[in-house]
């Protein structure tokens, strides 16, 4: 992986003096995902939106001959955006970014949008687009003196189809506060991926009969601080919108392989075709055999109708982890949503709950999600989740509102009620003071342009009721600043 990040940077710059663009939306702006979300929901656009990020293809042609005049404030704000960064695109033969970043704390809990990664950074950023070559390098400096190239790629695209190299932040599903699979609540996956390069409908006969769809399959490798360094990650996401409104997602994530683990191609096959073998060095019976790997999986469903002349989205995400008798899922949490347009507004209420039981069968043992017996690390990297920014054992409900105004500033706002790991068992890494917490945070931004700068300002206050030891209030300040040039 090493070598693949090393070769990454070398071609980058070899041919950086060929650039014009990049290739998915909002790797720079992750604003501008929800800008296609919202002409989406409006349904002035018909392409698969529960997969960030999503490629420009198709999309562009799309809104390209939209009309403004025509729309509600929201939607035609959005267009605007869109349009604006196409055209940037189009205009400049490259496009660089610095970007500074400080805050008083580290960020705990992070959405799609929200907050910063590191108490301070310096990102330092080039994309490029030319024929069918695609890429990104970003060298991030934090304060910790840790330098790293996440959110850099190279990709080559055949086709309607995607070869990318490197790593870029994701989230898969239709929340808008986590995702129970994979977010970008820690650090991108470095990874070869293999992916659709459109998100619209196919003009195949026998596949535009899904509508619009996504597919993506990955291959990665984990960090090297855990039980079981070098883990190697499968991951699988297909989205589709067979019918107006309608879209339906199926993920899956298997780790395997790793320091010590077998990972031959044999290893691999038996992975993904779900065989079951024997870990223990005394041989096992049928009972003690377990499936090669750690597996989540599970689907997600949004369903998009007018009310009252405005949209109204209703959304569910079902991922799973382990099973018995090798088909039926037993550790499955659940993620619950609806959304609307309230104004200037895109309003939501959002829970989910990753308090399950493990093993099915009426059992009342928690402690298990995320977590693997081999794996012991689980499944995160840095020492987060990959998937809920809660992590394990955790209930949450989310009250948010995304406001857009006129001179293209926008802000957000979430009001967070968690109850994290109430049992106060096997503390999740999320935890920092005390072996259960319920949290009441209220967080937010202000962004604006400013000519060629993109400002931000935002933070949190958090009430923290513990268990053992007093309660306490903390506050959160950050800034960041971009500018393009």
């Amino acid at each position: 992986m090493k070598a693949l990040v090393l070769f990454l940077c070398i071609l980058i710059i070899a041919v950086s003096q060929l650039a014009n663009a990049s290739a998915w939306i909002g790797t720079q702006d992750k604003q501008l995902h929800y800008d296609v979300q919202t002409l989406s929901e409006w349904g002035y656009i018909d392409s698969a939106v529960t997969t960030y990020p999503i490629p420009w293809k198709g999309v562009a042609q799309q809104i390209s001959s939209l009309n403004a005049q025509a729309m509600a404030p929201m939607p035609a704000q959005a267009l605007a955006r869109l349009r604006y960064y196409l055209n940037q695109q189009k205009q400049l033969n490259m496009r660089h970014f610095v970007t500074l970043q400080g805050a008083t704390d580290d960020v705990r809990f992070r959405s799609l949008d929200d907050g910063v990664e590191e108490t301070a950074e310096l990102n330092i950023t080039s994309e490029f687009y030319h024929n069918r070559w695609s890429g990104q390098l970003n060298v991030s400096y934090a304060s910790k003196g840790q330098l790293n190239l996440d959110n850099s790629f190279l990709a080559y695209q055949f086709g309607d189809w995607n070869l990318r190299v490197g790593s870029l932040d994701q989230f898969w599903g239709p929340g808008q506060s986590s995702s129970l699979i994979l977010s970008n609540n820690t650090r991108p996956l470095k990874s070869v991926a293999l992916s659709r390069s459109l998100t619209t409908e196919s003009e195949h006969p026998w596949l535009s009969w899904m509508g619009p769809w996504y597919f993506t399959t990955q291959l990665g490798q984990m960090d090297s601080e855990r039980v079981i360094p070098d883990t190697k990650l499968l991951l699988t996401r297909f989205t589709a919108r067979p019918l107006k409104g309608l879209e339906i997602g199926a993920s899956w994530a298997a780790m395997w392989g790793g320091e010590g683990q077998e990972e031959s191609l044999n290893a691999f096959w038996e992975v993904i075709t779900f065989q079951t073998v024997c870990l223990r060095a005394a041989g096992c019976n049928d009972e003690q055999l377990t499936t090669r790997g750690n597996h989540l999986a599970g689907f997600d469903i949004k369903y998009t109708f007018q009310l009252l002349s405005r949209p109204v989205s209703v959304y569910a995400q079902r991922i799973g982890e382990d099973a018995k008798d090798g088909y039926r899922v037993t550790d499955n949490a659940n993620l619950l949503g609806i959304s609307t347009y309230i104004a200037n507004a895109k309003v939501f209420i959002e829970t989910s709950d990753t308090q399950v039981a493990c093993q099915g069968d009426g059992s009342t043992i928690t402690n298990c999600y995320y977590e693997n017996g081999t794996y012991q690390t689980g499944y995160r990297m840095y020492e987060r989740s990959l998937g809920s920014t809660f992590d394990s054992d955790a209930k949450q409900i989310t009250l948010g509102a995304n406001l857009r105004f006129d001179d293209g500033a926008i802000a957000e706002i979430y009001i967070r009620s968690a109850e994290l790991n109430p049992d106060g068992q096997r503390p999740s890494p999320v935890l920092t003071d005390d072996v259960s917490e319920d949290v009441l945070e209220l967080s937010g931004f202000y962004q604006r342009p400013l000519g060629d700068w993109l400002l931000r300002a935002g933070g949190s206050v958090a009430n923290r009721d513990y268990v053992t030891r007093d309660d306490e209030v903390d506050a959160l300040l950050y800034l960041k600043a971009q500018y393009a040039f």
